[in-house]
């Protein structure tokens, strides 16, 4: 038994390449009826049984060419619709009209189940699932899934950058659950190294243009955006190693770039290293590469998540701010959000420690023992020892200050009262502001 199906449409419609009038003089007693007043919009005629559309005995959901048109389900700009070319409806056409990537084609391959269906795995019929490394165009529209121009990658009608988008690859799973282990459906894990754009809207997640990793519509840097690659784990989890999904450890000497906003680490641009919305210079801040460790407990070895040790030689910033942190200008070294020569700053460098603790012998954590020869620059604020009147950076500069370079010895017993490697008995400008 034959179905039939109306569906009305525009002359515009009509007459477009893909649908001219001239190929319409076969379809059932058209004109007939639109003369006779029964249809009063121009309209076509589909035909075809439910499911197996081309009538060929072959069901939709296997049939590599559903409506019989001589073009491949995978190469086919509507799946569902076009001239059958042999069989019972050879000349016919049969199927809808709306293209792969026409909001209002629901069900591309006409199998019968939902695009959005946690049961479609092959949206576009070719055969390739969705999932498949293989399957670089979801929906059949021409469009690689990766192309910057593929804005809907599972053809539903919904921009993959829409926040009404929660399931970029039209794979039943929500692009936040846990389960979607690849949001844009092109078969790498998102956290994959080899995958450089999550969400599949055709920019890196390394751009400065890709403000939106995960294309959840909530911005990286957004403080309501708290997992930016979309992995299920919150970026101030324990579990998350890998804040922007790009394959590298947080904690990672290669990474440069944690939050994955495009701006280096120790950029002077990024100051926000994890993208949490919080300034890493904001006293709100305690944990600023987003490891899960608080910047001020002796766990905590690296503030800024560069891969160096926070009391290391090499390490030169220690909170990541582009500052160098024996700059003049750098006046917070551990970001902390308390100027380093504050009273309330007890601890400049934030490694745990006390700066007047006995255990603390590298106040600034540049590397250099305090009591060093090397070392002429106790507190780390780009002043000299020699020039600096509180040069542990205690807060205290008056004459009542019984610890000036801040080491386990208190002045009257200490021979190198100022820190700066030279013994009281030699040094001239040693009580220079005492």
């Amino acid at each position: 038994m034959l179905n039939v199906y109306v569906l009305n449409i525009t002359y515009k419609h009509m007459r477009t390449k893909h649908f001219p009038l001239s190929g319409l003089v076969r379809m059932t007693n058209l004109r007939a009826l639109v003369l006779s007043g029964m249809i009063l919009s121009p309209s076509i005629l589909l035909a075809g049984p439910t499911n197996d559309l081309d009538g060929d005995g072959i069901p939709n959901s296997t049939d590599i060419d559903i409506d019989n048109d001589g073009t491949p389900n995978g190469k086919d700009l509507n799946v569902d619709g076009g001239y059958a070319r042999s069989g019972p409806y050879a000349g016919t056409y049969v199927g809808d009209l709306f293209l792969n990537d026409d909001p209002n084609e629901l069900d591309i391959d006409d199998d019968g189940l939902s695009d959005d269906s946690d049961a479609e795995l092959d949206i576009d019929g070719d055969g390739l699932n969705d999932d498949s490394i293989d399957e670089q165009d979801i929906d059949g529209d021409k469009r690689k899934d990766s192309a910057s121009s593929e804005l809907d990658i599972d053809g539903d009608g919904l921009d993959d950058n829409s926040s009404a988008e929660d399931d970029i690859d039209g794979d039943g799973l929500d692009d936040d659950s846990l389960e979607d282990l690849d949001i844009d459906g092109d078969g790498l894990n998102d956290d994959a190294i080899k995958e450089k754009d999550i969400d599949g809207d055709g920019l890196s997640d390394d751009s400065l243009l890709e403000t939106d990793i995960d294309g959840d519509d909530s911005s990286d840097n957004s403080s309501d955006e708290d997992d930016i690659d979309c992995d299920g784990l919150d970026d101030d989890s324990l579990e998350d190693l890998d804040i922007d999904g790009d394959g590298l450890n947080d904690d990672a000497i290669k990474e440069k770039d944690i939050d994955g906003d495009g701006l280096s680490d120790d950029s002077l641009l990024e100051n926000d290293i994890d993208g949490d919305g919080l300034s890493d210079d904001s006293s709100d801040e305690d944990d600023i590469d987003c490891d899960g460790l608080d910047d001020d407990s002796l766990l905590e070895l690296d503030i800024d998540g560069d891969g160096l040790s926070d009391d290391s030689k090499k390490e030169t910033d220690t909170d990541g701010d582009g500052l160098d942190d024996s700059s003049s200008d750098e006046d917070d070294i551990d970001g902390d959000g308390l100027d380093d020569d504050s009273s309330d700053e007890d601890d400049i460098d934030g490694d745990g420690l006390d700066d007047d603790s006995l255990e603390e012998d590298d106040i600034d954590g540049d590397g250099f023992d305090d009591s060093s020869s090397d070392e002429n620059d106790i507190d780390g604020d780009g002043l000299d020892d020699d020039l600096d009147d509180d040069c542990d950076g205690d807060g205290d500069d008056s004459i009542d200050d019984d610890n000036d370079d801040g080491d386990d010895l208190l002045d009257d017993l200490d021979g190198d009262d100022d820190g700066d490697g030279i013994s009281d008995d030699d040094d001239s400008d040693d009580d220079l502001f005492r």
